[in-house]
């Protein structure tokens, strides 16, 4: 098992020409999280509600790699304080890959993890990503988006498991409680349940192998799974408990690529829904 796996960079986490960009300040979670939010916003965040999100803003949402991301920033000179220009937009997938390449980039192993929080919106467990990154003795769940917001019930640095549910865990509690799967998904949106789950575990055991992808991709049996799980086949339900419970087994005090997960088939290209109509996107393969 590579131990430096979760070190090294990824295909949508490198930065590109603007590691020096990416590196500044100090390494401290808290401080990574407010740089991060000095210059992203969320559609639906406290930005947004207060003052909107422009056409461009929504634009952003569609991009994938750090230094894209990173590129639109320096364009709009967001990196030295211009306050006249809208942020960056992006989701918490963004908010989250960002925080992941920083502690690459110094060594330290990260990665993205999916699933689901019960402190967006109440009564809910909304999808959700955050950067899980290794401290040399165990994992630490860093909620970028929270982290720079003081007064939040929970320790953002470290968000606790009973608060964030990874997509597998969300798999096996609805499959114990079917009648809460609805709450799982994206309530401003309309969307939950058990087959929104289904989709969180392709992403999440792709996210696990460093391939990055977004919150509204899909691919595999994902990508044909009906919202009516009354007409999902056996096999494919076989499918998705195999997959829950590989991801299960590789959620352990490791900083190697999980082996239970590491024959998984990714995809070339997903099906993607970044303005609610689908499209195909071609994935980088180098």
């Amino acid at each position: 098992m590579r131990k430096t796996f979760y070190a090294s960079q990824s295909i949508y986490s490198e930065p590109g020409p603007y590691r020096e960009i990416l590196m500044r300040g100090t390494s401290e979670p808290e401080f990574v999280a407010r740089w991060i939010g000095s210059f992203m916003q969320h559609p639906r965040g406290p930005e947004s509600q207060k003052y909107g999100f422009a056409s461009e803003q929504a634009a952003d949402l569609e991009l994938r790699s750090v230094a894209e991301i990173l590129s639109v920033a320096v364009k709009r000179n967001l990196l030295e304080g211009d306050a006249a220009s809208p942020k960056v937009g992006g989701l918490c997938r963004d908010f989250a890959i960002l925080a992941v390449s920083r502690f690459r980039e110094r060594g330290t192993p990260a990665r993205l993890r999916v699933g689901f929080a019960d402190y967006l919106v109440p009564g809910r467990w909304e999808d959700h990503w955050l950067c899980e990154w290794h401290d040399g003795e165990c994992w630490k769940r860093l909620d970028v988006e929270f982290a720079a917001i003081e007064g939040t019930s929970f320790n953002a640095l470290d968000v606790p498991g009973e608060r964030f549910l990874t997509a597998s865990e969300a798999w096996f509690r609805i499959k114990d409680e079917p009648e809460i799967a609805s709450r799982f998904g994206v309530s401003s949106l309309g969307l939950g349940g058990d087959w929104f789950v289904a989709g969180s575990l392709f992403r999440e055991v792709a996210a696990l192998r460093k391939l990055e992808l977004k919150p509204w991709d899909y691919w595999g049996l994902s990508e044909n799974l009906s919202r009516v799980s009354s007409e999902w086949s056996q096999q494919a339900r076989t499918t998705l408990d195999q997959l829950a419970s590989r991801l299960k087994s590789a959620d352990v005090d490791e900083e190697g690529e999980p082996e239970t997960i590491a024959d998984w088939p990714l995809p070339k290209q997903v099906v993607s829904f970044p303005q609610g109509e689908p499209m195909t996107v071609a994935l980088r393969s180098s």
